[in-house]
């Protein structure tokens, strides 16, 4: 069990505007794909003023689809977009949010779900004394149809600050849950934002 101090949880959707990527400039801002105009809409909009000592991104698939486009280009003898090359590997958003917003704070990407990004929080807030606040930011979308663990869902990006104190979360990870990593974290959205819901079988408000 662990206890934890969450705020600020915001989530960015396809179908809602994403005010806070305007602050990049508008060359930048149009080569990013949908999924990480979400995760750096997500995550600005909870920093806004606030500092943090790290931030952890997490997802399960990430830009998996142009890994598959790359693939077609290889298979087609067609040379991959050097752009989408470097921008396919899974830490990808994390390096291109550090770049275009000029923040230098020690990161880590993870392939998982919103519980294993609160787990990494956690673990680095109880060994990192001087540490205060880490920033969590979970994204995803669907994987393309040809994958047989395709399922359909809608983009999106989930961004809170995570501390320790004064706790009002209590997370008891169930190594056994099979949910899909999407499907836990809109759980968590609607759980968190449901003021009589105080217990799940992971979360429990305090």
């Amino acid at each position: 069990m662990m206890q934890l101090h969450i705020s600020r949880l915001n989530m960015s959707s396809v179908d809602q505007e994403l005010p806070a990527i305007e602050k990049i400039p508008a060359m930048q801002r149009r080569r990013l794909s949908h999924l990480a105009k979400l995760a750096l809409n997500s995550a600005m909009q909870t920093l806004d003023t606030c500092n943090v000592d790290y931030i952890v991104w997490v997802s399960q698939y990430g830009d998996e689809a142009k890994t598959l486009n790359i693939l077609e280009d290889v298979l087609s003898e067609q040379t991959p977009s050097p752009t989408q090359f470097s921008t396919s590997v899974h830490n990808a958003i994390s390096g291109l949010y550090s770049i275009l917003c000029q923040d230098t704070t020690p990161a880590t990407s993870l392939a998982g779900s919103w519980n294993d990004g609160l787990i990494e929080a956690y673990a680095w807030l109880k060994t990192m004394p001087e540490a205060r606040q880490v920033l969590l930011v979970y994204y995803d979308e669907a994987l393309p149809e040809m994958y047989i663990e395709h399922q359909p869902f809608a983009a999106f990006a989930m961004a809170a600050m995570i501390s320790l104190a004064p706790a009002n979360l209590m997370l008891t990870p169930k190594h056994t849950d099979s949910t899909p990593a999407y499907q836990q974290a809109l759980a968590f959205n609607a759980f968190w934002a449901n003021p009589e819901q105080t217990e799940s079988e992971a979360w429990t408000k305090c």
